[in-house]
């Protein structure tokens, strides 16, 4: 018996060995890390990051040790995405819709009643600056992307299991998505544990209602062809009549999935950097009230004023960016010049998966001086291709100008509002806190941020 399982034990390593050697032959035995699990694997997940593990923090973790990172443009290149849906989105919507919500949520949250509020994040149904920013990018994109009447509703309460709301279901699947959903089988749902008992029913509530809502679509477009030119603008429901009710679903959610979550994230990081840095907030305050006519409110035609603080909400999404990692693969062989960490050439065959790196590619010193301070004007002037954090190229982010109008709405009418500070533990520096809140990080659902964010608010009237 002891000999057999030596045999088996050698040739196990045996059979390691030569899969280890072939698989770095596919790939012209290119450089890099050999960690024994996938980052993006079940173990690799529910391991911590650390020297023999990346993790799913590790572009955040080792972001100082990555010495140099190249982005191209995928035309040169040859790096493609795969195809993915695009629409034609109604920009004036997107406003109208973002202004709407926002004085909904100032009346729900009751920030006015007080010329001081604390906004913290003490758990997950307190009120805290991540539910709220969740809840309004969630709306905007449910509202003005796939034309769900999606009501506001204060993120802080907290309903019955029979009850669970489109937006609750969405933020427990968001949750635990990763690493639970991946790893946890359907059965233990019905385990006698509420925790899993919400999970299954978060899952179960977000496709019925999912399939309900395409099911009324398909009724109201029925006779509709996908070019014809009369198609709601704006209603990606629209451009999707062509595929199954299960293509429809899943396109959709992945969609408002990425879409919300990211807009989440960098609203979240972008009030707590402005809070910090009082006198970039001081500048995107008075230039909101040089962009604001006389006749009337702010527009979606005002946005291309609003320079400083669009600006704000681009570095924040080069410091913490919502997608770490952008997937490509290579549709040619692709020689490479590099010259670090050593001067070289590599290939990468016609055929591999490519993981392009985005936190070290704005984290890179060569590309953005002073890499980990936040600097708004870097991004004046800069034109759409050098917005890196929403990919590069011909597969650029289909919701980047959808998140630029939707983060100019927002900030404008918040600032206006509300001047923004912090609450300092005793005898801590701003960039103390700063190091302390900001780099405080983690993975929800599909994105990258900050994990919580505490403001006061101050009524500016």
């Amino acid at each position: 018996m002891p000999t057999t399982a030596v045999i088996g034990a050698f040739l196990l390593a045996v059979y390691c060995t030569w899969n280890f050697a072939s698989k770095l032959k596919s790939v012209n035995y290119l450089p890099g890390m050999r960690p024994p699990f996938s980052p993006l694997g079940i173990f690799g997940v529910i391991i911590p990051t650390c020297w023999w593990n990346p993790g799913l923090n590790w572009s955040w973790d080792w972001r100082k040790t990555i010495v140099r990172q190249l982005l191209k443009d995928e035309r040169k290149t040859g790096l493609i995405k795969p195809p993915e849906m695009t629409s034609a989105v109604c920009f004036d919507l997107v406003w109208q819709q973002s202004a709407s919500l926002y004085e909904d949520m100032v009346r729900a949250a009751k920030w006015g009643d007080e010329r001081v509020t604390i906004v913290r994040d003490i758990g997950l149904y307190t009120r805290s600056t991540y539910l709220w920013s969740r809840q309004f990018a969630l709306a905007v994109i449910a509202r003005c992307g796939f034309g769900l009447p999606m009501p506001w509703s204060d993120p802080n309460v907290e309903k019955a299991e029979e009850e669970m709301s489109f937006s609750v279901a969405m933020e427990w699947v968001e949750r635990t998505m990763i690493p639970w959903s991946v790893i946890l089988p359907r059965w233990s749902h019905r385990l006698p544990s509420k925790w899993l008992r919400d999970m299954g029913h978060a899952r179960s509530s977000l496709a019925e209602y999912m399939s309900k809502v395409v099911d009324k679509k398909a009724r109201e477009l029925s006779g509709v062809k996908s070019h014809d030119n009369n198609l709601p603008r704006g209603d990606i429901f629209a451009r999707l009549i062509n595929l199954d009710k299960e293509e429809v679903i899943g396109n959709t959610f992945s969609l408002m999935f990425a879409g919300h979550e990211s807009s989440m994230f960098v609203l979240a990081a972008t009030l707590g950097y402005l809070a910090i840095y009082q006198d970039e907030q001081e500048k995107a305050y008075q230039e909101i009230l040089a962009a604001t006519p006389v006749d009337r409110e702010l527009g979606p035609e005002d946005v291309g004023k609003l320079t400083h603080t669009l600006a704000c909400f681009h570095e924040s999404a080069r410091i913490l960016p919502p997608g770490t990692i952008n997937p490509r693969r290579a549709i040619e062989d692709i020689t490479v010049n590099v010259t670090s960490p050593a001067p070289g050439v590599i290939t990468i065959p016609k055929g591999s998966g490519i993981m392009i790196d985005l936190l070290a590619v704005h984290h890179n010193p060569e590309a953005f001086p002073d890499p980990d301070v936040w600097r708004p004007s870097r991004w004046y002037g800069a034109p759409e291709h050098d917005l890196t954090m929403f990919g590069y190229g011909s597969r650029v982010c289909v919701g980047r100008k959808f998140a630029q109008v939707e983060g100019a709405c927002f900030l404008s009418h918040f600032l206006r509002d509300f001047k923004l500070d912090i609450e300092l533990c005793n005898g801590e520096t701003r960039k103390q806190y700063e190091e302390r809140v900001m780099g405080n990080t983690r993975h929800s659902g599909l994105a990258f941020g900050v994990r919580s964010v505490d403001l006061k608010l101050i009524a500016r009237k």
